[in-house]
């Protein structure tokens, strides 16, 4: 896959994991929006290209890259707004 594709999907993917995770109260939380989860989301795709090749059976395709795009991504997002709010709350 290219690596514009793999910016564009992780960033689409950090914005909807954003949205999807998205509380009442979460700008008291995380100020900077959802621009960080798009960034977050683009350095999910791209390290999860790499990471998660052993997860998606078929490795090489175009699905299979998709796949694990928007795995790294989602999974990069989550594991950074866990660790923010860990570190909040010390």
């Amino acid at each position: 896959m290219s690596l514009i594709i793999q910016i564009l999907v992780g960033g689409v993917v950090g914005w909807l994991t954003g949205k999807a995770l998205e509380t009442e109260g979460r700008l008291n939380v995380v100020r900077e929006g959802h621009a960080l989860d798009v960034i977050y989301g683009i350095i999910g795709a791209l390290v999860g290209d790499r990471l998660f090749f052993w997860v998606v059976i078929g490795k090489g395709s175009q699905v299979s890259d998709f796949a694990t795009a928007i795995l790294g991504a989602i999974t990069f997002v989550g594991v950074a707004r866990l660790i923010a709010n860990r570190l909040r709350r010390a």
